[in-house]
């Protein structure tokens, strides 16, 4: 079953329609139904996503525990990042510009964490587990050539997509793909261009 309707969700979970109301309204743990013609003629039904039912049996559960609504928001807030391919890291020791290509991918719906140099770019790869990561190559420090190799390494990290960026002529394409990179940018950096790419490698990846 690909849908469900309210009546469907209060039969196995045991809370009234007005919680329902809201956990959807209020809350927002859960869209709106999608609100169609009864197929009988016999007025209008609402329709939610089949995982609705299982949400509203973990909210429930979490409220029978003690759980505070705040406390379920943010429980459910870091299941989704964990489980969204829709993350990227970006890696750069210029802050503003880094926290400009963080508001660029956050205003096309990405989760996004940033880190300024290569050991911190490492230990966040690991931890936030982005599917995609946009390095500058000149780090201070552990540069990215070096974090590209550590990453190809490394067996939780070794499939992130790595796009590198650089506004430094010593390194070349060619090199920087050697190290473990997928892509490369010359900076300044075409933003439609990277956000067509990390696109394109998020399709792949989620028909793997």
């Amino acid at each position: 079953m690909s849908r469900i309707t309210a009546a469907d969700i209060l039969k196995v979970v045991p809370i009234t329609r007005k919680t329902l109301w809201l956990w959807q309204k209020k809350y927002r743990f859960f869209p709106d139904p999608v609100k169609e013609g009864h197929p009988g003629g016999k007025g209008i039904v609402g329709y939610y996503p089949a995982w609705v039912e299982e949400r509203c049996k973990q909210v429930y559960a979490l409220q029978k525990k003690g759980y505070t609504i705040s406390m379920i928001k943010e429980i459910l807030e870091k299941e989704e990042k964990e489980k969204s391919t829709r993350k990227v890291l970006v890696v750069d020791d210029e802050q503003k510009f880094c926290d400009l290509l963080k508001k660029i991918f956050q205003k096309n719906e990405f989760i996004v964490e940033t880190a300024y140099d290569g050991w911190e770019a490492g230990k966040k790869a690991a931890q936030f587990q982005p599917t995609i990561m946009v390095l500058d190559i000149t780090l201070p420090g552990i540069n990215g050539l070096d974090v590209c190799r550590e990453l190809r390494r490394d067996e939780t990290t070794k499939n992130i997509k790595i796009i590198a960026i650089s506004g430094d002529l010593r390194y070349t394409e060619q090199e920087v793909l050697e190290a473990g990179a997928n892509s490369f940018f010359t900076k300044p950096v075409n933003f439609e261009n990277l956000l067509t790419l990390s696109n394109e490698y998020l399709e792949k990846f989620e028909n793997l």
